[in-house]
């Protein structure tokens, strides 16, 4: 190969190198964050969540319902429990599989809890995130938080009022490393959020509680505010509580 050959070829793996990052930025949502790991100030153990209930999954389905006001009244740890297993538990140790199907078995989401102040009886105020190997909660930050996540969700005042907000973020790079960069590792993840999103629908109903999706905030803005890793991506905001009567 001769030299302006090279520099051709140079400048083409550039080219498309950009391109490439343009299209991460522009259609996962990049951001200034530098943050590459959590910082988990200390753990919170979730009581072991139940297999039975006092509602069949088509009466969930029937009555499920986008609800956007909530009571006072404050979540239990079974409560957070129930709803964080069923996004992303593990329903088979030996397999490791969880309760959303995963495209190539890679589980890009990552699940957090906003808590307010009181919003979980025997939970601190602050962000946590899940871990599902030992169904714990990792504590991020303290503080509530609510009403500056419900300013970056575009001033939508039900993720200040809800006691509770779950934020679903998806780390695409999980899946491009098995299926590439291309339309398919997204809408792979994109597809599996929405599987944990109908999930927690159907466990909140299933427990008296009521919950709304969310898909219109800032996500540069929720990273910063909640101290999210730079390859995370948020997907989904569920404010969660009971429903007003």
């Amino acid at each position: 190969m001769n030299r302006n050959s090279l520099i051709i070829v140079i400048s083409a793996i550039i080219i498309v190198s950009a391109g490439i990052i343009a299209y991460d930025l522009y259609f996962l949502g990049g951001s200034p964050s530098q943050i590459t790991s959590r910082v988990v100030v200390s753990t919170v153990a979730l009581p072991t969540p139940s297999l039975t209930g006092q509602m069949s999954v088509e009466t969930a389905i029937q009555n499920r319902r986008s609800v956007r006001t909530y009571s006072n009244q404050s979540l239990s740890l079974n409560d957070v429990s129930q709803l964080l297993w069923a996004a992303q538990g593990i329903t088979d140790t030996t397999r490791n599989y969880r309760a959303a199907p995963s495209g190539g078995h890679v589980f890009p989401l990552e699940v957090y809890l906003v808590a307010g102040k009181g919003g979980v009886t025997g939970l601190d105020e602050g962000v946590y995130h899940y871990s599902p190997a030992n169904n714990q909660l990792e504590k991020l930050l303290s503080g509530d938080l609510r009403s500056k996540l419900s300013e970056i969700a575009d001033g939508q005042p039900w993720v200040s009022q809800a006691p509770v907000n779950i934020v679903i973020t998806g780390v695409y790079q999980r899946t491009i490393d098995k299926y590439g960069n291309n339309n398919v590792s997204v809408r792979f993840v994109q597809q599996e959020s929405g599987h944990a999103g109908e999930n927690i629908y159907l466990e909140a109903t299933a427990r008296g509680l009521a919950t709304v999706a969310l898909g219109s905030y800032d996500d540069n803005k929720v990273k910063n505010l909640l101290k999210l890793p730079s390859n995370e991506y948020t997907l989904y905001i569920f404010p969660v509580g009971f429903p007003q009567s």
